[in-house]
């Protein structure tokens, strides 16, 4: 039995320059314009990373009625 791979696309993405860390984040997801590691506290520089598509999930929306229940208990 064969299992799919997903589908990846390159993504943008920091990676921590020591090389025995291997932390990495998505650019997009970044705290700042130059972040720094969140393991070890070092530079970080930009790299490239084919990874599976993000897939946005909606919150789902409430019912007013629900809503104005909730707020009518507090």
């Amino acid at each position: 039995m064969q299992s799919e791979k997903p589908e990846t696309s390159p993504v943008p993405i920091w990676r921590c320059r020591n090389r025995e860390c291997r932390a990495w984040i998505r650019e997009e997801l970044a705290a700042s314009p130059s972040p720094e590691c969140p393991m070890c506290k070092g530079s970080m520089i930009r790299g490239i990373k084919h990874l599976p598509k993000l897939i946005k999930k909606h919150k789902a929306v409430r019912k007013k009625d629900e809503a104005d229940q909730w707020l009518h208990e507090i």
